[in-house]
C-alpha cells in the first residue's frame, strides 16, 4: 500500500517561511541585513515584497504612535490568522503554538475538553456538533448531535473560527466553559466542566441474531485504524456472514487512515486520487489481500471527507451497499504545516477523486438505499444512543445483508 508523503507540505512550508523572513526586511534601507552587507534581489522578488509593505507600515505605526507597549508576537499571530481567514475557506486556518498543540492532541485522541466531534458547515457557516462521545462532559449536560455551537463563553464563533472555538472549549480539567448552541429555533446554554477525554474512535460488536459484524468508526484519527483492524479480526474469528460499517456523523480525519482501512476490505487498486491546482496527481493504491465479506455502509449528511473517501471507494468497487442519506460533500484535502516556533497552518491543497474519477465536493454521495431515521426516536434517545431496534438505517442494512 502506498503511504502518504510530506513533500508537498515541506515545500510549501519552505516557501512560506522564506516569504515571511524576506518580508520582515522589506523596509530596511537598501535591503541591508548588516551595515557592511547588501542583499540583491530580483525585480520579481521586489514586487512580491512590496505586497507586504502595508503590514510592515502598520507595525511601524503601532510601534511609533500606540500609547502603550504591545505584544508584537501576538500582532503577528493575528496577522497570520487574518491572512488565512482571507482565503475564504473554512478548512484553511492558522494555529498559534497553543492551538497547534491542541490540534495535535485531537489527532492523537487524548485531550482535556468537553468531548464532542465538530464540523465546520459551509452551508450555514455554523459549527455543527456531529457526535457527542459517550460518557463525555458534553453528553452529561445534554448536548446532542446536530446542535449548532454559536457562542463559547459568550463570544460568537462562526464556522471559519471553529479552531478558535475548540481552543477555548479545551483547557484545564475541572474548570468549566459556557457553550451556547442553537437547537431548532431556540438557543440553549450549557455550563460544562472539562474532563480528560481519551477517545476510542472505533466501537464494534457482533449482532447475534443476524450473525453480522457491526463496527462504528467515529473519526479517522488516533487509534481508528488499529480499532478497525481489531474489529475485522473479531469478525473473522466469529465467522460472521457480513459486516456493517457505520460512518454516520463521522466528519473525517486523516487521509492515510481511510486508505489503510480500505486496504483491509477492498481488492487491489486505487482508493483515491488527489490532484492539486497544478494538475499533479497522487494515486493512493492498495494490495490484493483483503477481508472479503458482504458489506453495508451507513452514511448520513455528516459523513464527510475521509468517510466519503472510504464509502466512495466501497461504492465504486461494488463491494458494499450504502444505506442512509446523502453524505456531506467535502471533496478537498488539507495539509498541516508545522513552523519552527511551534505554530502551524492547515491549508486546503488539493481535491480528491473516487476510484471512478468523481469529485464529490459540494455534492456528496447518494446512498444506494435511502432511509431516514425516525424523528421521534432521535428526539427521544439522541442519535448517538439509538437502540438498534429503533435505528431504521441499521435495520435496513441488516435487511439488505440478510437478503444477500
Amino acid at each position: 500500500m502506498k503511504r502518504n508523503h510530506v513533500i508537498l507540505s515541506f515545500l510549501l512550508a519552505c516557501v512560506m517561511m522564506a516569504s515571511a523572513s524576506s518580508a520582515s526586511a522589506s523596509l530596511l534601507p537598501m535591503f541591508k541585513q548588516q551595515e557592511s552587507e547588501e542583499v540583491t534581489i530580483t525585480r520579481e522578488e521586489y514586487e512580491r515584497l512590496k505586497q507586504y509593505e502595508k503590514l510592515d507600515l502598520l507595525m511601524t505605526l503601532v510601534d511609533t504612535y500606540y500609547y502603550e507597549d504591545v505584544d508584537t508576537d501576538a500582532m503577528l499571530d493575528g496577522a497570520a490568522a487574518g491572512l488565512m481567514a482571507g482565503v475564504g475557506d473554512v478548512y484553511t486556518n492558522y494555529f498559534t503554538k497553543e492551538e497547534m498543540d491542541k490540534f495535535n492532541e485531537e489527532t492523537e485522541g487524548e485531550y482535556s475538553g468537553i468531548g464532542c466531534q465538530l464540523l465546520a458547515d459551509p452551508t450555514d457557516m455554523l459549527i455543527t456538533v456531529t457526535r457527542v462521545f459517550k460518557g463525555s462532559p458534553a453528553e452529561k449536560v445534554g448536548m446532542r448531535a446536530g446542535d449548532k455551537i454559536v457562542y463559547v463563553n459568550d463570544i460568537y464563533y462562526s464556522a471559519t473560527e471553529m479552531d478558535e472555538a475548540v481552543s477555548v472549549m479545551r483547557g484545564v480539567a475541572g474548570e468549566s466553559v459556557k457553550v451556547t448552541v442553537m437547537r431548532d429555533l431556540e438557543t440553549v446554554d450549557f455550563e460544562i466542566t472539562r474532563e480528560n477525554v481519551n477517545i476510542n474512535y472505533v466501537e464494534y460488536e457482533i449482532l447475534e441474531e443476524s450473525n453480522l459484524g457491526y463496527v462504528m468508526v467515529f473519526d479517522f484519527l488516533g487509534n481508528a485504524y488499529e480499532g478497525f483492524a481489531e474489529a475485522i479480526e473479531a469478525f473473522k474469528a466469529a465467522n460472521v456472514s457480513g459486516m456493517i460499517i457505520d460512518l454516520r456523523n463521522n466528519g473525517g480525519g486523516l487521509l492515510d487512515a481511510s486508505v489503510q482501512m480500505a486496504d483491509l476490505i477492498l481488492p487491489a487498486g486505487v482508493v483515491v486520487s488527489v490532484r492539486d491546482k497544478a494538475g499533479n496527481e497522487d494515486n493512493y493504491t492498495i494490495d490484493d489481500e483483503y477481508y472479503d465479506v458482504p458489506m453495508a455502509v451507513l452514511v448520513n449528511g455528516y459523513s464527510a471527507s475521509a468517510s466519503e473517501i472510504l464509502s466512495g471507494a466501497i461504492r465504486d468497487y461494488g463491494a458494499g451497499t450504502l444505506v442512509g442519506t446523502k453524505t456531506f460533500g467535502k471533496g478537498v484535502v488539507q495539509s498541516v504545516l508545522n513552523f519552527p516556533d511551534g505554530s502551524g497552518v492547515k491549508i486546503t491543497t488539493a481535491r480528491y477523486y473516487t476510484p471512478s474519477g468523481e469529485c464529490i465536493h459540494g455534492t456528496g454521495i447518494e446512498p444506494d438505499v435511502e432511509v431516514e431515521l425516525d424523528e421521534d426516536a432521535v428526539t427521544r434517545y439522541g442519535i448517538n444512543n439509538l437502540p438498534h431496534d429503533q435505528d431504521a438505517q441499521l435495520q435496513k442494512a441488516i435487511e439488505v445483508l440478510t437478503a444477500q
